[in-house]
């Protein structure tokens, strides 16, 4: 929907609404990130009649997929998204966002063509670029490498320096072809940069220095990382944000803790190791909850301690008297 015609929808007295219109305007008089953005926009999805015009439509299916991006809900932002574009090939920022829902979705080949339509259009988006390195990553080899960082490369080129996302993906995508010293540069150049991503920085650093055997570091850079990944998954348990399936800032939070555990395992730091196993386990991670099955048969038993004898009561004596035990 054109600027003009969003004005349009905020300026209309609200004797002449309809349903449809109401509710969509209150959707549109909610932020992004407003829960309620979702449901006024289902309320004018579910009133919607023909002489509302599809315009209208395309966009009330716009307005909530971006609400469902923000509460996380991938699959259905890429539905509407999709329903979107049916109606309105025109909408470049549609196109984007359902680039992005499709990556979080697996489905990079999608994704990809997405995000080479919108860069048709507009080839100096530096968003595009990213969204394009994304996909190409989440197809894996070969295009996770070499693809994925000319994309990424792009990227950096019209950002600048300060912005460590194109570093960022570079890096995962040194990781994805086991190039790992390149990785570790890449992913310490984004670590320099701005704090707003450092702790997924933090996190995937931590994966090349485990491939490169260093699991001090790799420890260090996860202990750094965890808090920020704690307080993700705890803004979106608040937010109500849960998307179909598993949340992936639980599975993000759940795999940290268990690479930790790894960490202190070789470290030598068994009871480190079984505290972070146990919090990957409780968050869902069966593979951590093996490795606390493992170390907890590995604990030697708690020694017994010897029973205390009872005290034997004071002897009742005259004053004066000396008491000897025997």
């Amino acid at each position: 929907m054109t600027a003009p015609l969003v004005l349009l929808l905020l300026t209309i007295p609200a004797r002449a609404l309809t349903p449809f219109v109401e509710q969509l305007r209150r959707a549109e008089a909610r932020g992004a990130d407003d829960p309620e953005r979702v449901e006024f926009a289902t309320r004018a999805l579910r009133a919607w009649q023909t002489s509302d015009g599809r315009a209208l439509l395309a966009h009330a299916h716009f307005a909530r997929a971006e609400g469902e991006i923000s509460l996380f809900d991938d699959a259905s932002a890429e539905e509407d998204l999709t329903k979107t574009l049916e109606i309105d090939a025109r909408n470049e920022r549609a196109r984007l966002l359902r680039a992005r829902a499709r990556v979080a979705l697996g489905r990079g080949v999608e994704a990809e063509r997405d995000a080479l339509d919108y860069l048709a259009g507009r080839p100096d988006d530096a968003e595009g670029w990213l969204a394009l390195g994304e996909a190409r990553l989440a197809q894996g080899a070969p295009k996770a490498d070499q693809g994925a960082r000319a994309a990424f490369n792009k990227a950096a080129a019209l950002l600048g320096g300060e912005d460590p996302r194109p570093s960022l993906g570079s890096g995962r995508a040194y990781l994805s072809a086991r190039r790992d010293q390149d990785a570790l540069a890449a992913l310490s150049a984004a670590a320099e940069r701005p704090k707003k991503y450092r702790a997924e920085i933090l996190n995937w650093r931590a994966r090349a220095y485990t491939a490169l055997g260093d699991w001090s570091a790799a420890r260090k850079d996860l202990s750094q990382a965890l808090p920020d990944l704690e307080r993700v998954l705890d803004e979106r348990r608040r937010a109500g944000a849960v998307k179909r399936g598993r949340d992936a800032a639980q599975s993000t939070l759940a795999d940290a803790y268990f690479r930790r555990g790894l960490s202190n395992e070789i470290l030598g730091v068994p009871d480190g190791a079984l505290a972070d196993h146990r919090q990957a386990c409780d968050l869902g991670l069966p593979p951590a909850c093996a490795r606390v099955n493992a170390l907890e048969q590995q604990r030697p038993p708690a020694a017994l301690k010897p029973k205390k004898r009872p005290r034997r009561k004071n002897p009742q004596s005259e004053s004066g008297d000396r008491i000897y035990a025997n």
